[in-house]
């Protein structure tokens, strides 16, 4: 349990979710206690009795929805399954009811789906050959500085790794910081940090613009940015939180794409095995340039470029979903089957393959990114998805 919060402090979570009302990092705040710590587990069983309390009409969960979803968390909490919805008549309920069950963390299956009957064929996709990991990595990177010395990074300690030109280089409680000093020279001095599968990792900047960078991802920057430019170059996927400057925009780099920042948030993701190279703006403005073009994004938008460097807008985003990644946790609002897989393979280090048809098929809920790969197969398997693990490949198994 944190410092300073007791089991009121729980109990008042708890009410708020009931109501619909806590916010997602409240949310996972309250599913690990619940999990893990023992009045967690006390205050789980009280549950039952709470949403016997409710009555039909009043609150949040009123009339027959609010009567069907009390039904099925309280089977949920009893440890008995319970048939998800299916028909897309009934999509805003059955998306209430599987939201509610995830954000708890219960054993019972946290993600849900509705099917259509058409099948379609899925070619077999692969994924570099690397080793699998079970567990993710949690709170971890290396540093690479311009000499080629590398720094493991992790939550632990703060002190001062390096002097990087006009920079002191700080691990800070998990928060990889650069601090501009009197140093030497203009000359740019480069430095690489690298997450690997099941990792993430915080960056300050010198200028103060802040990156938290996605699991098997990388991000080369200079130690002090010098001219009239900040220029990055970014692989995988990262949220940016830039630091105002009108005299020097912020460019990040990706394959042919360049992404011109002047202070904003937004995030992008350049996976190798994505379709696209996609850039989500959360607030402020950016400038997305590709070969074939350029595109000027508003708050709630998204640019998807694909390799032939074709742009398109996409509007009406949901950017909660998008940089869940960043709080913590998957989030699937009405996601494919090969969508969630790929956000897997990245974070537990397994290479996906493809047999035979699969049943197009949309998933809903949250699911906390330190979760076991294990625990993570058994809700998709108690979801009708038949797979095999043999060594590093997962294989997703048709029809």
């Amino acid at each position: 349990m944190p410092t300073g919060k007791n089991n009121e402090y729980y109990q008042v979570l708890l009410q708020r979710w009931q109501q619909r009302t806590c916010s997602p990092q409240e949310a996972l705040e309250l599913m690990d206690y619940l999990r893990d710590d023992a009045s967690g587990r006390t205050l789980l069983n009280e549950m039952q009795a709470a949403f016997r309390q409710v009555q039909p009409g009043s609150g949040t969960y009123s009339g027959e929805p609010g009567n069907r979803v009390r039904k099925e968390l309280l089977q949920h909490v009893q440890g008995t399954p319970v048939v998800p919805f299916s028909p897309r008549k009934n999509f805003g309920r059955f998306k209430l009811a599987a939201a509610a069950v995830a954000v708890l963390g219960l054993t019972i299956p946290a993600i849900y789906f509705f099917r259509q009957p058409v099948a379609t064929t899925v070619a077999v996709t692969t994924k570099k050959d690397i080793p699998a990991t079970t567990t993710p990595g949690g709170h971890k990177a290396v540093l690479t500085l311009a000499n080629g010395e590398k720094i493991i990074l992790d939550s632990a300690g703060i002190r001062q790794l390096a002097q990087q030109g006009n920079s002191a280089v700080h691990n800070q409680g998990g928060q990889l910081v650069y601090v501009k000093t009197q140093g030497a020279g203009n000359t740019p001095i480069y430095n690489t940090l690298t997450t690997g599968p099941g990792e993430t990792y915080p960056l300050v900047l010198a200028d103060g613009s802040k990156i938290w960078l996605n699991a098997a991802s990388s991000i080369r920057f200079p130690a002090t940015f010098a001219g009239e430019e900040r220029r990055i170059e970014l692989t995988g996927e990262a949220y940016f939180e830039v630091a105002p400057d009108a005299r020097r925009p912020f460019r990040v780099l990706v394959n042919q794409v360049t992404v011109d920042v002047l202070g904003t948030s937004f995030n992008i993701n350049s996976y190798a095995d994505e379709a696209t190279i996609n850039t989500t703006l959360l607030e402020g403005a950016v400038k997305v340039n590709s070969k074939k073009g350029s595109i000027q994004l508003a708050p709630g938008e998204q640019s998807q470029i694909s390799p032939n460097g074709n742009v398109k807008k996409v509007t009406g985003v949901n950017t909660a979903e998008i940089t869940a990644w960043k709080e913590g946790y998957f989030q699937f609002e009405s996601t494919d089957l090969t969508t969630v897989l790929r956000q897997f393979s990245h974070w537990y280090d397994v290479e996906i393959v493809y047999e035979g048809q699969l049943r197009p098929r949309k998933f809903f809920g949250m699911i906390s990114r330190r979760s076991s790969l294990v625990n993570v197969l058994k809700m998709l398997n108690a979801n009708d998805v038949n797979y095999r693990l043999e060594g590093k490949k997962l294989i997703i198994q048709g029809d």
